[in-house]
């Protein structure tokens, strides 16, 4: 009976070593200066909007009326007289007279232009406020993309960062 009793008891003690021993390795792993990757459970995900004012030129055209003055002409007429009427000498008469034409209005169409610059305002999603659960703890962590259900992680000396 003592025989079986001194193996009962050094299996014992074995076995409470090794679960110490075990118990002592993973706190170390944790704690230490080891790190590894894990995943953790995402909560919520917000969009983050942000304003942007694109500007988008246009060119305007338009016929816009214009009012001309063409001034008249002024020329000289000169014509013979039938030779019924002579000068007292004999010579054919000149008759010379200067005709005038008035001026006038032309209304005419000149189509004008104009660059114009407005602002398009319009909204992009520039990110997104990630809220993710870790062994019980909340984080919260801006990323460029939607993560889905789970993200990533990096534990280092007890400090969580997302792995990307």
């Amino acid at each position: 009976m003592k025989s079986v009793t001194k193996s009962v008891v050094a299996t014992l003690g074995l076995a409470l070593f090794g679960t110490a021993y075990a118990a002592d390795r993973y706190v170390r792993y944790e704690s230490g200066d080891d790190s590894f990757f894990d995943y953790a459970r995402v909560e919520r995900v917000d969009r983050v909007v942000d304003r942007v004012n694109a500007p988008v030129t246009q060119r305007e055209c338009w016929n816009e009326p214009r009012t001309e003055y063409r001034p008249g002409a002024a020329y000289r007429r000169e014509e013979v007289t039938p030779t019924v009427v002579s000068s007292v000498d004999g010579t054919p008469v000149m008759r010379s007279e200067v005709v005038e034409r008035g001026g006038y209005y032309v209304k005419t169409y000149e189509q004008q232009c104009r660059s114009r610059t407005d602002y398009d305002t319009t909204q992009r999603v520039v990110g997104y406020d990630v809220v993710f659960t870790y062994r019980g703890e909340d984080y919260h962590e801006r990323m460029n993309h939607d993560p889905g259900d789970r993200v990533r992680v990096r534990v280092e000396n007890g400090y969580v960062d997302v792995a990307e």
